[in-house]
């Protein structure tokens, strides 16, 4: 038995007394082939330092091999001795043999420092080596999907997987149905979905399938898809709202409200999931739920003009106007947009406070004047008001997006 082979018997055994005296005895005798063996051993039980002191001594007996090199390079990196390792790799010449591997180890060392740019250079200098070593364009491709640059990942993944379905543990084609879903190109992703999508295992991809689905108004499969990621992790949240809106989006109200009010057992601030439950409530006659639940939200995230203008719009509805107005009394006049001012002056005209219902048409006016329903509220107020000229001019803007309604025609004429 060898000295690298006693030495690693040892150290399997968790003899480690005789470690230093048989290091020197295997570097003393035993031949490159051995200690080789031996190094890359030493590294994959964690014995890094060992390593190092073997593939000096390789190093130091075959100076024409950069391979060593690369690997105590690769070994130095992991201990954090960043400049030693750098030093050794660009000592190492352009036409080595070893090269390509130095571009690599370099590759990975700059990625994982943040700097991707620098990264890319260095594997498109392997790439253009090695134009078809898979590693290579794989490293490519997962560099750019995980830099956003996702229409490059798409163009290698969809070249690796003419030849393979996976590379190692990934999947090619949840990769190439990833990137196709972060350009926004969900018709394609979906063709993915619909012929890859049983061997999908990632959560998360599985996750995005259901949002792709949803946005190309597949429901069921959307279900199918989001229904399984909860059932896999019923913590992952943010399923929860997007299962709730394929739901409701294919009818399922009473489910679409389960599922939204379970989401909240899980994350209570989430304010999609009030304002949710606040609009299928509501289209479900369930007023009281659905002005509870908004006020929950709005509880949370009193900033959140759109669950208030929510709030607002059911009030109106229910015809209840002094809590319509008292929902913007504390809000600040210049964060009141324009739909709340409508609100509001819809409320304050209907509680005979004219002037004060015509300042707010008047604030929402000028981004609302396209809007035919506006139009006619604020066209109440003024012909309550008697203003004839501004009357005739909201009637004629009115009439130009609905011409053949009877009752402003009518009042229109009286005018003229």
């Amino acid at each position: 038995m060898s000295y690298s082979e006693q030495l690693l018997d040892a150290i399997e055994k968790h003899d480690f007394s005789q470690n230093n005296i048989l290091l020197k005895k295997a570097l003393d005798s035993d031949s490159s082939e051995l200690l080789a063996a031996l190094a890359e051993n030493l590294t994959d039980m964690g014995f890094s330092d060992m390593a190092k002191d073997v593939y000096r001594s390789l190093i130091a007996k075959n100076p024409e091999e950069d391979l060593f090199k690369v690997y105590l390079a690769e070994i130095l990196l992991n201990d954090g001795q960043d400049d030693d390792a750098l030093s050794l790799l660009y000592s190492i010449d352009e036409n080595s043999d070893s090269y390509l591997e130095i571009l690599l180890v370099q590759a990975d060392y700059y990625q994982s420092l943040g700097l991707f740019e620098t990264a890319q250079a260095k594997l498109q200098e392997a790439h253009e080596l090695a134009p078809k070593e898979d590693a290579i364009i794989f490293g490519l491709a997962e560099l750019a999907y995980s830099t956003g640059k996702n229409e490059l990942a798409l163009h290698y993944y969809q070249d690796l997987a003419t030849r393979q379905k996976h590379f190692g543990e990934i999947n090619l084609r949840e990769r190439i149905f990833a990137s196709l879903a972060k350009l926004g190109r969900y018709e394609e992703a979906s063709e993915i979905i619909k012929q890859y999508g049983q061997d999908f295992i990632d959560i998360d991809t599985r996750y995005e399938a259901g949002l792709v689905l949803l946005s190309t108004k597949d429901y069921k499969k959307a279900i199918e898809y989001l229904t399984g990621v909860l059932e896999q992790a019923s913590d992952y949240v943010n399923a929860y709202p997007l299962l709730a809106q394929a739901y409701e989006a294919n009818g399922d109200n009473e489910k679409a409200l389960e599922t939204a009010q379970t989401g909240l057992t899980y994350n209570e601030y989430d304010e999609t999931l009030y304002a949710l439950i606040g609009r299928v409530a509501a289209n479900c006659a369930k007023y009281d739920l659905a002005v509870d639940m908004l006020k929950k939200g709005l509880s949370f995230a009193p900033d959140n003009m759109d669950l208030r203008v929510q709030l607002s719009n059911l009030y109106l509805y229910l015809k209840k106007d002094e809590e319509n107005l008292q929902l913007f009394r504390e809000v600040d006049e210049e964060n009141l947009e324009p739909q709340a001012r409508w609100n509001i002056a819809v409320s304050l005209y209907r509680l005979e406070k004219y002037q004060e219902s015509r300042k707010e048409f008047l604030l929402a006016y000028p981004n609302l004047q396209n809007n035919a329903d506006f139009l006619k509220d604020m066209i109440r107020l003024f012909n309550i008001d008697g203003e004839r000229v501004a009357l005739k001019d909201l009637l004629q803007k009115y009439l130009e997006l609905i011409p053949d309604d009877e009752e402003m025609l009518d009042l229109y004429d009286e005018l003229v």
